[in-house]
């Protein structure tokens, strides 16, 4: 099981005492480099919370050789990303970029290494961008929930806040606060280096050398955490507010990432809610077999169910957390959690049962390997909470863990007297609709902003018409362990009644929950036996099928997939089951600020009956009028083989292997599938409009600003896009980011971005502020909505926008999946295969007039639809 296909790691020590770790890996020309800093909120002492991640913030501020956002202009012109992280244990900064512009890392980590500026008016900007940060982050019940529960677990030790601090102390810290913190911890002697992708080692460590070499070594901060007091009851904390569900969360103290117990933990995870992804990113949703999902999911209790085992440099916690279904308790909830448990430490788990655990870990990791930015982060995590080579190692102590083993830590650690227990009871249900529904993710102490792409690959993209009528679209990469599949239908939400609006979302839901010939319990055993991912989903175009698995068990998973289009069997019971999870989800979209402002916008762009304007999961009063028979009628006239795209790819030996598999599990499938078609035009729009939501129980207020635009197929867009691009997306989210985030402070987020259609594209800025500043964001975005409409981009603009769009090519294609979904935007658009090749010519033929007049035409700034949803005022 051990370490796939990656090569060995070089570690090397400079005389300064900074630490390198170099992995090559030629899948791609790309290359990742990170810095990790030994230092994050556990090293906050009281009064200073939250000071690691203000000052992860001004290093983006400036050097005296680097002005204030430069390096987000040099990456990007260098068609590469960048993000920043802040965690318990440490702080990370990476550039992932085209393998032979790796040297602008070394010069950009170097420099702010020591030289960041720390400019007074800088500091109290960014003071107003950070609480924006803390007040997003407030308006999720989640979040509040969880930051009580860590500050009861923990009495001294100062894993008990969050990683952002608490507002009294952001409100207080000062330029020199952040500057000392600066100082004491950014040195050679306090950090390392990790690097992934396609270079020579040995050459790439000489120029680290000559980078970084001459940098002070500084002097170590062996700053130790107070030691926390043995827990000698449980606790437990009740907390009241505005909320769509009751919440759980309970956590568990557990022993730090190097305790020998950890790998046993690890697979106890696994069997009560599904492997994990390692590092940044993993495989599909795994673990609809587990213990915890059979219980409270399918056993009607809870929309989501989920565990996490944290890896820290110090004893941590087992957090296990619930979102309940309409009409039930937390004490529910926590007693059907507390029974598998017990259960768990009284009787081993069965050998299938371990061996279905094991396969998922493997999997999980072999998912996670793929992007030299997730490998690079994985091994800097391993050598934060442990040693770099436990990276690759980890696995195979995953591999030895034993049935015993995992009854054993069960026992030892999920004991009463260790636990901290959180309900969040909701105190009113009721607030403004919202629109964007997904599963509730485990929620994370840092965050990623923005995709991490960085997967490409020279083979070519092949497209072949199927004797069924489906069209199946590939590339192939035979040494790659695992393989992503899209199966899309041309039947969405666009489809649905009037009068019953979530039919398409409901129905595709449903599907997945059992076939004529295979129950939803003997699916979720079928793919988590074998560490696959399989999802079914409806959008206002489409319905699609999802796939994640290892290359050997590509034949029966498709067979899996074919089986669930063509035959589902809708069960009663499980239509009802997946009717209540739809219903929660909507009522906590109900409350969701970013998601209300978005429904309020598309609503006013596209007022009633034009199906543009609907919600796509529909609301709580058409949802619940679908009926058995409606799901039925919809699969048996919508579905059908002539209306489904197939996009592979990975571990395929060729598209004449992929096309037998394809054939063989469409066979018989009928070509009489009714398309739900187009959206008729958008209607005539007179002037500007604003709509404001009010949502009890929130801190910041999201924006959205909207407008119709014009189609994906038309020659103009691509002026339009790079229009857009230097608007809001470019470098810090573009002009938009630069004036209402960094200049001005006034949000933590300001972008804007192009959501394509071929009927219509949709154009749409967003921000997310403090209520007191939404009047002022709100009349920054239309100043620079008039100006990128009024006056020319700038020579060194359009330069850069060109730069990146083209030079990002090789980053654009993340992982497999990420390329599957490429193919099939490429299919639907009916851009060619060739689509790649051509595409630097069509941005590099671009002028500054075609901008400015496809922004003239497109863009109007006296017809947008504005929406705000916040607290009350």
């Amino acid at each position: 099981m051990s370490t796939e296909r990656r090569t060995p790691i070089l570690h090397s020590r400079l005389v300064n005492g900074l630490e390198v770790f170099l992995r090559e890996d030629h899948a791609a020309p790309l290359a990742s480099f990170w810095v990790f800093y030994r230092v994050g909120s556990r090293n906050e002492s009281p009064g200073q919370t939250g000071i690691s991640h203000w000052v992860e913030h001004m290093q983006f501020k400036g050097t005296p050789s680097v002005a204030k956002g430069q390096i987000f202009r040099d990456v990007s012109r260098h068609g590469g990303t960048l993000n920043a992280l802040t965690s318990h244990d440490w702080t990370a900064y990476f550039e992932t970029l085209p393998a032979d512009r790796i040297d602008l890392s070394l010069a950009i980590e170097s420099d702010r290494m020591g030289n960041s500026l720390f400019d007074p008016t800088e500091t109290e900007s960014e003071r107003t961008v950070i609480l924006s940060e803390r007040q997003g982050a407030e308006n999720q019940p989640v979040y509040l929930l969880a930051e009580e529960v860590v500050g009861a677990a923990f009495r001294a030790h100062p894993y008990r806040h969050m990683v952002i601090g608490h507002e009294a102390d952001l409100r207080s810290l000062t330029r020199d606060d952040l500057y000392a913190h600066y100082r004491r911890f950014y040195s050679p002697s306090n950090a390392f280096i990790v690097a992934a992708g396609d270079f020579a080692a040995e050459a790439l460590l000489e120029r680290i050398e000559t980078a970084f070499g001459p940098i002070s070594a500084g002097t170590p901060a062996t700053t130790t955490s107070p030691g926390e007091p043995l827990q000698l009851a449980e606790r437990r904390v009740i907390l009241r507010r505005p909320a769509p569900t009751a919440y759980l969360r309970m956590a568990y103290k557990v022993p730090e990432a190097r305790h020998p117990d950890t790998a046993a933990l690890l697979v106890a995870d696994a069997i009560l809610s599904g492997a994990k992804g390692m590092g940044l990113a993993g495989g599909g949703a795994l673990g609809r077999s587990s213990r915890l999902y059979r219980r409270l999911v399918s056993g009607g209790i809870a929309r989501s169910v989920g565990s996490d085992v944290g890896l820290h440099l110090d004893p941590y916690l087992f957090v296990f957390g619930a979102s309940a279904l309409p009409g039930i308790e937390p004490d529910r909830m926590e007693e059907a959690i507390e029974s598998e448990l017990v259960r768990l430490a009284e009787e081993a788990p069965a050998e299938g049962e371990l061996a279905r655990a094991i396969k998922q870990v493997r999997a999980q990791y072999v998912y996670s390997a793929e992007g030299v930015t997730n490998q690079a982060f994985w091994i800097g995590q391993m050598e934060i909470v442990d040693r770099f080579d436990r990276a690759d190692g980890l696995v195979d102590e995953l591999a030895a863990v034993t049935a015993e083993d995992v009854r054993r830590v069960a026992a030892t650690y999920f004991r009463p007297d260790q636990r901290t227990v959180g309900w969040l009871v909701p105190t009113t249900t009721g607030g403004a609709s919202g629109t964007d529904i997904g599963d509730a993710a485990p929620f994370r102490l840092w965050g990623v902003g923005g995709a991490v792409a960085e997967r490409s690959s020279s083979r070519p993209f092949e497209r072949r018409a199927l004797s069924s009528g489906a069209v199946l679209l590939t590339q192939v990469r035979p040494g790659d362990p695992a393989v992503s599949v899209r199966l899309r239908l041309a039947a969405g939400a666009l489809g649905d009644p009037e009068d019953k609006e979530g039919l398409a979302v409901l129905a595709a839901r449903a599907m997945l929950r059992g076939t004529l010939d295979r129950s939803f319990e003997e699916i979720n055993e079928f793919t988590d036996g074998r560490g696959a991912s399989i999802s079914v989903d409806a959008g206002r175009h489409a319905t699609e099928v999802s796939i994640r698995c290892l290359r050997e068990d590509l034949k029966p998973m498709l067979a899996l997939a074919a089986e669930i289009l063509r035959a589902p069997a809708f069960p009663e019971v499980e239509v009802e089951q997946v009717r209540r999870e739809l219903l929660t989800a909507i009522s906590e979209a109900n409350q969701d600020t970013r998601a209300t402002a978005n429904r309020v916008m598309r609503r006013e762009l596209f007022p009633a009956p034009h199906p543009l304007g609907r919600r796509v999961s529909g609301d709580l009063d058409s949802v619940g009028t679908i009926t058995r028979e409606d799901l039925i009628g919809w699969q048996a006239t919508r579905f059908g083989a002539n209306l489904l795209t197939v996009a592979m790819v990975g571990g395929i030996n060729s598209i004449d292997d992929a096309a037998a598999l394809v054939g063989t599990a469409l066979a018989g499938w009928n070509a009489n599938g009714q398309s739900t078609g187009e959206a008729p035009p958008p209607p005539h729009r007179e002037g500007e409009t604003r709509a404001r939501v009010e949502i009890a129980g929130k801190s910041q207020a999201d924006v959205a600003i909207g407008l119709a635009t014009v189609s994906r197929l038309d020659p103009d867009f691509y002026g339009l896009d790079v229009a857009n691009l230097i608007l809001g997306r470019l470098g810090l989210m573009g002009r938009l980011g630069a004036t209402v985030r960094d200049a001005q402070g006034l949000a933590y987020y300001a972008f804007s971005g192009v959501e394509p259609g071929r009927e219509g594209s949709v154009w749409v800025a967003r921000a997310g502020v403090d209520p007191a500043n939404v009047d002022r964001a709100v009349e920054s975005i239309a100043r620079e909505l008039a100006r990128i409409v009024g006056e020319r981009v700038s020579a060194e603009e359009l330069a850069d926008a060109k730069s990146y769009l083209t030079g990002s090519l090789p980053l654009a294609l993340e992982t497999n999946d990420r390329v599957a979904a490429t193919l099939l935007a490429i299919e639907y658009f009916a851009l060619g295969l060739d689509f790649l090749d051509r595409y630097p010519g069509i941005i590099k033929a671009l002028t500054a007039d075609d901008i400015q007049a496809a922004a003239e035409q497109f863009l109007r700034p006296e017809v947008v639809a504005i929406a705000i949803a916040g607290p009350p005022l």
